[in-house]
């Protein structure tokens, strides 16, 4: 019996193969979400102790123009895993995002919330939400924001991209989130399914797998310029200038405010303390290295 991680080349899967050693990861050649009518069938066949996805439609944009193939791999296929875990009678973890959220709540979003996503993207994640409640009992739902880490394409080495070819950095001021390192998550997830079988686990349930202070994109972009170049990775300490989201239309609405209220019981239960700012100093270090 194994531990089925569905996402093989993504941040996380990337981060969940250190803490998940013997667990068997899934790309799109093995097991693709874009058709969801053959997802159950193969996942049953494995026959997994437990399943992970972390894999989603995650082109923010690109999902208003195709919000059918969205659809399919956020919502249908995360149902068809659903149901191929209460076949099993195995653990399921799902991982959602703010963007279930409409943004314009005051302070930080708690799991209790009522949900109300303004985009493509974020309908489709609240559906995927909704059917792995609905179809797994033993599920657990962990939302993120603004995921970053030394894998991949990402906030953080776009920015360091940038910042190694320019003079100067546009970035939004006026949308707000908690950023989730991808190394921590995937701590989180490891410890979850190792108390799956404890005594006193963590309840089956939503919670916001986040942590470290509430910040706008600018300034963890000011925050990536000024620890990257303090540790040698871009040769100058490029400023970033503040814009508004008018200034940067995009075809998705993002939500002004993304904030998530970290879920003290993921430190309280599972022992992980989240925060952004130590797993950006841990991804910025990886990378020099």
């Amino acid at each position: 019996m194994t531990i089925l991680v569905l996402g093989s080349s993504g941040q996380l899967a990337r981060h969940l193969r250190n803490v998940l050693p013997g667990a068997k990861f899934c790309g799109r050649d093995t097991l693709d979400l874009g058709e969801p009518a053959a997802v159950a069938a193969k996942i049953e066949a494995m026959r997994p102790s437990a399943i992970v996805n972390a894999a989603a439609y995650t082109a923010v944009d690109a999902a208003e123009a195709e919000p059918t193939v969205a659809a399919r791999v956020n919502a249908e296929s995360v149902a068809a895993a659903a149901r191929a875990a209460t076949a099993l009678d195995v653990p399921f973890v799902h991982v959602s995002t703010d963007y279930v959220f409409d943004g314009l709540k005051g302070s930080g979003y708690t799991p209790q919330d009522a949900t109300n996503p303004q985009s493509v993207y974020g309908a489709t994640k609240l559906a995927g939400e909704l059917a792995a409640r609905a179809l797994c009992k033993k599920c657990s739902i962990l939302r993120v924001s603004w995921v970053f880490s030394e894998h991949g394409a990402n906030f953080l080495t776009t920015m360091l991209r940038l910042a190694a070819t320019r003079d100067e950095l546009r970035v939004v001021a006026d949308q707000r989130g908690r950023p989730t390192y991808a190394g921590d998550l995937a701590a989180v997830i490891a410890a979850l399914l190792r108390r799956a079988d404890d005594p006193k686990p963590l309840p089956y349930g939503t919670y916001h797998a986040v942590g470290g202070p509430s910040v706008s994109r600018r300034e963890f972009a000011d925050r990536i310029v000024e620890q990257a170049f303090e540790l040698g990775l871009i040769a100058k300490r490029v400023p970033v200038r503040a814009v508004t989201t008018a200034e940067y239309p995009t075809p998705a609405r993002r939500p002004a405010n993304g904030a998530l209220e970290p879920s003290v019981e993921l430190e309280q239960v599972l022992g992980i303390a989240m925060d952004w700012q130590k797993g950006l100093t841990a991804a910025l270090t990886a990378l020099r290295a």
